[in-house]
């Protein structure tokens, strides 16, 4: 059973699309584009879940022809692009992408990808995710999590409440219940909260809500009331599209904007309304809103395959990319989405047998074997298979959730080990994602000295001791609500245990020069370096005061571009880019922070300082590869390969500073 065709959902479909698409092309003015996948969650919680209660309520629903509709919709289009990127992927990517693609294939044929997502590329915006191809698939992996739970719940709810007020306010409890979980997500677990169903639920759930309210009964509010309302509804959508950035907290409460909104829009934009009903009515809003489906799955492995052969995204480019994904997109709806619909028809064992059981099993056999051959490194030479495989090795997935684990407990020793294996705990390494990406360095440096380590690491949360931080979001200043409760776990739950060394990583050249701390809920205006020195000085006294020996990661060079594929690209495509910094620059650069350091190394005698600086760097200049290895997974973070070799060439060079029984001879 279908709902009364309503063109203006589909113009609707468009403005969704067309925001994600031009916030993928980094147009100016859709940096929170994103929100076009919260538009398309609401319009598919509407449309799916008026469909069941129309045909629960006449006795004709069926989980069989549920997922049959699932898999006509979906998988023919799903498939067809995943099998071409597949193919460009074999053709371009090199064996460690191709194998991490394999991957990402392997979950994405069985509608996971959000999982992988979550686990290897961590937040929507981190590194390595302009060039994963399948990245976009994680919000069809939502929506069909959704539909595997939703449609039993609809249909137990119904039979228990009925179909009327009392279903109605259990679906707004669930809402409001997923709303708090978001919420929550967003501010505690950033990555997981973007990513996962859970915390995204509440967004199917409005478009669910809505589905309960009949048309008559909206189209009793005057016509004037309307126009205003669905004003107001892509006010709120235009909202999120221009102010949200990449640092905003989401989805939680800020994903209300586009949601309420697209609820607004579908509840009173009408096809006969003047301008925003015939806009979103139109011919071309229609057209494109019918083909957005496949429009979505093509345009991003297009944008990413661009990005692996540096091509840049100029205003023609743009266009191209475009116009490119638009003809694909009407390609794919008239010759493979409309023909299929004949399958209608056919039993549902079958449609689901052949439409989606023997592709997952074709597409998953082809993954599964590039995965066990190891990306075919034989297609490209040895040096390039070499710096692309340490290019992929992210500190994060390695260590998983020792690094970004629950706030107030995170994982213990026994899960997150660095060095030895023995049973006693030598070293705790705590701070922000530098202290992570330099977890392979500290690693190697616990391992040959025989100690084992343990690793509490979380992005933007160096270990400062008595602080509060705040960030710049706009031109707000904001709290980041769980700088001091990770930190507080820190200090009263784990340097009691006193371990022998205590490291601590950070971002800390930022932090003195640009941080913004405070002791107390006052956010600051400027930057804050006394505050910053204050609680340097604090928490190593501290580290000392429970008897262990204070260990300063000093810091690494800091290059002002991604200089991670530097060297690769230089082999990879003959380029001569100068991949290196002057040393000039970084000594003027960490002149001051250099300056503190020596100031605490005078006012504490046991305090070590390790610098990898020294290694990365001659009189010359700084490196961004040592021996054939790249080092950098971005501009500024080091990867783990690169890290290990770091904390190697350390020990040759200038010895093994938890085994060095002078101190200061790390530093010397």
């Amino acid at each position: 059973m279908s709902l009364k065709y309503r063109p203006e959902v589909d113009g609707l479909r468009c403005v969704a699309v067309m925001l994600v698409i031009l916030h993928h092309l980094n147009l100016p003015g859709f940096s929170g584009g994103f929100v076009g996948v919260d538009v398309f969650f609401v319009i598919s919680g509407y449309l799916i879940t008026g469909i069941i209660l129309a045909e629960v309520k006449t006795g004709n629903f069926t989980f069989g022809s549920f997922y049959k509709r699932r898999v006509i919709r979906l998988a023919p289009a799903y498939f067809t692009v995943l099998l071409v990127t597949a193919v460009f992927a074999w053709l371009l990517m090199l064996p460690a992408e191709l194998e991490n693609f394999s991957v990402s294939a392997l979950y994405s044929t069985f509608f996971g990808a959000n999982f992988y997502m979550w686990d290897a590329v961590g937040g929507y915006f981190g590194a390595g995710a302009d060039t994963t191809p399948l990245l976009h698939l994680w919000s069809l992996a939502v929506e069909e999590q959704f539909y595997v739970v939703w449609p039993v719940t609809l249909l137990l709810l119904y039979k228990l409440l009925g179909g009327g007020r009392y279903l109605f306010a259990a679906v707004v409890v669930a809402l409001i219940l997923g709303l708090a979980v978001s919420e929550y997500g967003a501010v505690h677990y950033r990555a997981a909260a973007y990513y996962l169903m859970p915390t995204r639920a509440f967004e199917l759930l409005i478009g669910t809500a809505l589905a309960f309210v009949p048309l008559s009964l909206l189209d009793l509010v005057p016509r004037l009331a309307r126009v205003v309302f669905g004003l107001l509804g892509l006010g709120l959508v235009i909202y999120g599209n221009v102010f949200f950035t990449e640092a905003t907290w989401f989805p939680g409460l800020n994903a209300l904007f586009p949601c309420v909104g697209t609820a607004l829009l579908i509840a009173f934009a009408r096809f006969d309304d003047p301008l925003l009903g015939r806009l979103l009515a139109s011919r071309v809003a229609v057209g494109i809103g019918k083909i957005s489906y496949p429009a979505y799955l093509w345009h991003w492995p297009i944008i990413v395959f661009l990005n692996l052969q540096l091509v840049e995204l100029t205003p023609l480019v743009c266009i191209a990319v475009i116009i490119g994904t638009l003809m694909l997109a009407a390609l794919t709806y008239q010759f493979i989405e409309k023909p299929v619909r004949e399958f209608r028809r056919v039993s549902w064992p079958k449609v689901v047998g052949m439409g989606f059981a023997l592709p997952a099993v074709l597409f998953s056999s082809a993954a599964l074997s590039a995965i066990h051959w190891q990306g075919i490194p034989e297609r490209f030479d040895e040096e390039l298979n070499r710096k692309s495989a340490a290019v992929l090795t992210y500190a994060d997935a390695v260590r998983g959730r020792c690094n970004e684990g629950p706030v107030k407990s995170p994982l213990g020793p026994d899960e997150c080990v660095l060095g030895a294996e023995k049973t006693a705990v030598d070293i705790l390494l705590v701070g922000d994602s530098h202290a992570n990406h330099f977890s392979g360095m500290v690693s190697v440096l616990a391992g040959d000295a025989g100690l084992r380590g343990y690793d509490v690491t979380q992005s933007n949360t160096a270990f400062l001791i008595g602080v509060e931080r705040f960030y710049r979001q706009g031109d707000q200043v904001v709290r980041q609500g769980d700088f001091r409760a990770r930190n507080v776990v820190i200090e009263q739950e784990l340097l009691p245990n006193r371990y022998d060394y205590v490291v601590l990583g950070g971002s800390f050249l930022g932090h003195y020069s640009g941080g913004l701390f405070s002791v107390d809920l006052t956010a600051p205006e400027t930057p804050t370096p006394a505050v910053f020195r204050e609680a340097m000085v604090r928490t190593i006294t501290e580290i000392i005061r429970h008897g262990s020996i204070p260990v300063l990661i000093k810091g690494n060079p800091v290059f002002s571009f991604d200089v991670s594929n530097c060297t690769l690209n230089n082999l990879r495509f003959g380029l001569d880019k100068n991949c290196n910094l002057a040393r000039e620059d970084f000594d003027e650069r960490f002149r001051e922070w250099s300056q503190f350091v020596g100031e605490l190394s005078e006012q504490f005698d046991p305090l070590v300082v390790i610098d990898p600086a020294q290694v990365m760097c001659d009189k010359h200049r700084c490196y961004s590869e040592l021996d054939g290895v790249p080092l950098y997974k971005d501009s500024g973070h080091l990867n783990y390969e690169g890290s290990k070799l770091t904390g190697k060439l350390y020990v040759e060079q200038f010895g093994n500073p938890f085994t060095s029984v002078l101190k200061g001879d790390s530093d010397q």
